[in-house]
């Protein structure tokens, strides 16, 4: 086959922490399971005009025609793992997180390459377990009246890619949910402000600026270059007058609010309140402080 550039809608899913699966089952009984839910998934993607490209340790990667078939799998796909992987007491919990992206990809020998590919594996990283998130780019190509309830979550960089990506999560779950809340809190809550510190560095998180990263690499807000940071390690946001301390890395965060007790977040989201400093990948340690850069100083502030 020759190469040939094609606008594809391109979906990663994702096993959430699948080596839970073989710390539970074993290594037979977790390659069975994991073998059934990458079945279903590719099964669910033909059955809405998809095509799967390939799998990718406990991913799948396809591409769909068109953004509404793609986003109507990946809905399928989180009800169908609900339905049958989520129920059984003999089984561990076993989410999947998915990311999907529109764009223009170069079909190589039934493969695919390209930014957009780089693209969505950078959206199914930020997903959370259960959680379907898209681009703006896959947003904007639903037609008319498709249905979905989609709502904007953050806006996040992808490396080697310019500008920002608009991610929006498609709700595919009731929504059904009363909320009691005060004006009052909320107001303030609303007009906070997060201010971070690093050396000479200081970055301020608002409703202006909503998210930053922090990681090894370069294009990062932050960056701080030690081998045990993952290349984006963590993002901060402000979520609606919430700020939220989202880790990504293997390593993990530890987050230490002053007069509070050390919390770890791992692969998770864990409130930022007060103030206090964050660690990345490391644990705080009296002996190496004075040695070390990577601590960031963190206080919330009312405007």
């Amino acid at each position: 086959m020759t190469e040939q550039t094609q606008e594809l809608c391109i979906l990663f899913a994702d096993i959430t922490k699948s080596s839970l699966i073989y710390e539970h089952l074993g290594d037979k009984a977790a390659q069975e399971m994991v073998g059934r839910i990458l079945d279903l998934m590719s099964e669910l993607t033909a059955s809405h005009c998809g095509k799967i490209i390939k799998t990718v340790g406990d991913a799948v990667i396809a591409t769909f025609p068109h953004a509404d078939r793609a986003i109507a799998a990946a809905i399928a796909m989180q009800h169908a793992m609900i339905d049958d992987f989520s129920g059984s007491p003999d089984l561990p919990a076993t989410y999947i997180h998915i990311g999907i992206h529109h764009g223009p990809v170069v079909v190589d020998n039934d493969d695919i390459f390209g930014d957009a590919v780089n693209i969505t594996s950078r959206v199914v990283d930020y997903a959370n377990p259960r959680q379907i998130l898209a681009t703006s780019e896959t947003i904007e190509k639903l037609p008319a009246g498709s249905g979905f309830f989609t709502r904007f979550i953050a806006r996040i960089t992808a490396k080697n890619i310019s500008g920002e990506l608009e991610l929006h999560e498609i709700v595919y779950e009731d929504q059904n949910t009363t909320m009691v809340i005060d004006c009052r809190q909320i107001s303030r809550a609303m007009n906070a402000s997060l201010f971070l510190k690093r050396g000479d560095q200081e970055i301020v998180i608002n409703l202006q600026r909503s998210l930053i990263s922090i990681g090894r690499e370069t294009f990062n807000d932050i960056a701080i270059a030690y081998s045990w940071i993952s290349r984006t390690h963590a993002y901060i946001e402000n979520r609606n007058g919430v700020f939220l301390l989202r880790d990504k890395s293997t390593n993990g965060t530890f987050l230490y609010p002053t007069g509070g007790k050390p919390v770890y977040v791992n692969k998770g989201e864990h409130p930022i309140a007060g103030k206090g400093q964050i660690i990345f990948g490391r644990e705080k340690e009296k002996q190496t402080e004075a040695a070390m850069n990577d601590i960031i100083e963190y206080e919330i502030r009312q405007e």
